[in-house]
This record gives C-alpha cells, structure tokens and sequence, in this order.
C-alpha cells in the first residue's frame, strides 16, 4: 500500500521539463532541465517539486549504428526552496516514449562519399578500356587497357573503406529550449522534508 499520497510522487509519473542547452551525443556529458509547471502529489492536492525545479541529468554513450534515439538519465532535482532529491530516472519524449529524439546524422557522406567516388571512377576505367577493346574490331588498331590503373583504384578503395571505419557514429542533436518529459522510475516520498498544516 502507498505511503500518505500528499507526500507522494509515484513511480510511472511524468515530469515535464525545458532543457536550456542544446544536446550533441558526439561526447557523453551532464544535462540541465528546468521545470515550467508545478509538479503535484499522487492525490493532485500539494505541489511537491515546484516550477523552477532544475534537474541534472548524465548522457553517459553515443548512439549505435541504427539508432535515433539518445539515453538520457536524470539523476537530481533541486528545487527552488533547496530540497534535492535523487532521481535515477530515464528521459521519454513528449508521447512518453523512452530516450530523446532529434535530428540524426548518419554521417553518410564521411563514411560512403569517398568509396562511392572511387567506384565510380573504377567504373569509368573499366567502361574506357571495354570500349577500346570492342572500338579495335580486327584491325591492326592498339587494344587500350589499364590494369595498373584498375588494380590500383581497387588498392586505394580498400585504403579508404579502413579509414571510414573510423568515422564517429550517428550524431543525434537536439536544439535548446526543447521539452522533455522525466519519467520517474521510483516512488519519491518527501515526508521527510514537508509537513502540512491546516489554514486558520
């Protein structure tokens, strides 16, 4: 059974925030969210986190191949009256889904470009020797052909594929001033920091 629901923000709610930074997943690195709207109790009747709250997150990994969604961890909120709270709790999007969405860089160009160029100059090598070939018919025309060319256009091809190997993966970013939602992983009891009293 919950503990008394006026002190009580209860796992699976969600805490709206704004985040005052723009994020950039190419490094891990700490967040900030301010709270725009007071945040009630499980029974809606006393404000527990009040708007002005700043929470402190940690984006602890980049993204994989495939991915576009970042991992974001709350970890406390500090409330404008001085109450800090730990959170340990995961970032969601504005519909509650889990991690944080944005703009994705698949870095196709940086990873692709090069090789999709060499191919194409391959291409283009293989074709000039094919048409000399067929162009010299059975005459006593000289048969063109580039086999060190090829053969090196392949060499460097190989070069290139290892060092895109080393190209970051996917970039996601976010631009400041987005909303997040805090969804809270466990119960948060602040009977230990607020009473209530009756009004006269």
């Amino acid at each position: 059974m919950l503990t008394d629901r006026n002190y009580l923000i209860a796992q699976a709610a969600h805490v709206e925030c704004t985040m005052p930074e723009a994020i950039d997943t190419t490094l891990p690195g700490m967040v900030s969210c301010l709270q725009a709207q007071d945040a009630y109790s499980d029974n809606g009747a006393v404000v527990l986190l009040e708007k002005g709250t700043v929470y402190t997150g940690e984006m602890q990994r980049a993204l994989v191949n495939g991915q576009s969604r970042a991992f974001l961890l709350w970890t406390r909120a500090k409330t404008p009256n001085g109450v800090v709270i730990n959170l340990a709790s995961p970032a969601a999007d504005e519909l509650g889904r889990s991690g944080i969405s944005g703009q994705v860089d698949t870095h196709f160009w940086e990873r692709f470009g090069s090789a999709i160029m060499l191919s194409l100059i391959d291409d283009v090598g293989s074709a000039l020797a094919a048409s000399q070939t067929k162009g010299s018919g059975s005459g006593n025309n000289t048969v063109l052909a580039f086999p060190n060319t090829i053969q090196g256009t392949q060499s460097v091809m190989g070069d290139v594929l290892k060092l895109t190997a080393d190209i970051p993966p996917p970039t996601l970013r976010k631009h400041q001033g987005a909303t997040v939602n805090i969804y809270v992983a466990r119960d948060l009891d602040f009977r230990g920091v607020y009473g209530l009293k009756e009004k006269l």
